[in-house]
Order: C-alpha cells, then structure tokens, then sequence
C-alpha cells in the first residue's frame, strides 16, 4: 500500500522537531522517527534525501517560525506607536530572546547541525532564508545614516544580530531565572542603546 507523501512528511517533520525539543541532535534516530511516524526507514530517505537534508528542514521551519514572529511583531510596534530606532530593534531583540527561551534545545541543536555541515554543502535557498532574518534588522536600520551604504547596512544588521544572539546563548548562568533574564536583558538593552547611538 502506498503511502500517503504530504502527511508522511508532516508526520516525519513533527516527530523530529518534537525529538529535538526533547533531546536535541543525539535523540534524531532515522530507525526512530520511520517506526514513530508508521513508514520505513527507506521512506524517510526517499522523502527527505538524507539526515543532514531533515535537519535543514527542521530548521527552516524553526527560521520561519522566528522570521514570523519577528514581522508579526514589528507590526504590533508600529500600531503601538513605537517608531524609533532603538524601540523597534529592542522589540526584534525581545522577539529573539523569548523564541530561543522557548524553543532552546532545538534551536541549541540547529546551530550545532549548522557548525558541524560545511558551509559549501549549505543550499543557496537556505542562505537566502537566513538573510530574510537579517532583513528585519535592515529595515529597521535602513532609516538611519547606515540606510546610504547597502554594503554597510547588510554588515552593521549582521553584527547587531550576532551580538544579541551572544548574548542570549551565552547567557549568565545564574541559579535565579528571573536574575538570569534580567541579566540577559540589560545587556541587550546596553548593547542596542550604544549601538544606536553611535550610528545616531
């Protein structure tokens, strides 16, 4: 009997992100997800090609979700009158901030399956949607004097993303979770008021 492709592949999707949430990149077991998600193993691979090809898969789901969650709320902010500069990129970095607290075994794992795949094996259309990210920065700063130099733009948004993204994946380990977002918070907000000012 064959099966049925469209939902097989949402199974196998939802299966993996739930491993990764539990487990992160150990607990993704091909032998596990085909017996989990009722197909063979040769099924999985014929869907997605291989482990690597699941994974980005995975990922670009959880790339989406934050690229959504990120225009969703840049939407909010204009309703909520917030229109400068450092408001509407400290709204992105709360954004990120609270997707990484959510999501952070998974989200964990993606960077280790990024670091550990060789940037030439990376699909051109997975490079493009990491650069949508980045363009949620960009608009933001593209009414500022960066907004002249594309160049210049693309740098300066790709740098304040990897400051917060540090700043948030290496957070104060604290015993106090509360002291610990607060911690995590006014780094943030010292990073984003300094940067701000020094393009002001």
């Amino acid at each position: 009997m064959a099966i049925d492709k469209e939902r097989a592949q949402r199974d196998i999707m939802d299966i993996t992100m739930r491993l990764l949430a539990d487990g992160g990149l150990d607990a993704v077991k091909i032998r596990d997800i085909a017996r989990q998600a009722g197909v063979s193993v040769g099924s999985v691979y014929n869907i997605f090609g291989d482990i690597d090809d699941l994974l980005r898969a995975c990922n670009t789901q959880l790339l989406d979700e934050l690229g959504s969650a990120g225009a969703m709320a840049m939407q909010q902010a204009e309703l909520d009158g917030v229109s400068d500069v450092r408001g509407r990129l400290l709204v992105l970095a709360r954004v990120y901030h609270e997707f990484v607290e959510t999501n952070a075994t998974a989200w964990t794992a993606m960077l280790a399956f990024n670091r550990a795949v060789s940037l030439k094996e990376t699909p051109e259309w997975y490079i493009l949607r990491q650069e949508m990210l980045f363009d949620l920065i960009g608009e933001v700063l593209s009414g500022t004097a960066l907004g002249d130099d594309e160049d210049q733009l693309a740098v300066a948004a790709r740098a304040l993303w990897s400051s917060v993204h540090g700043i948030v994946t290496n957070a104060y380990r604290g015993s106090d979770r509360r002291a610990q977002q607060t911690q995590t918070w006014a780094q943030i907000d010292v990073l984003v008021t300094t940067f701000v000012r020094g393009i002001g």
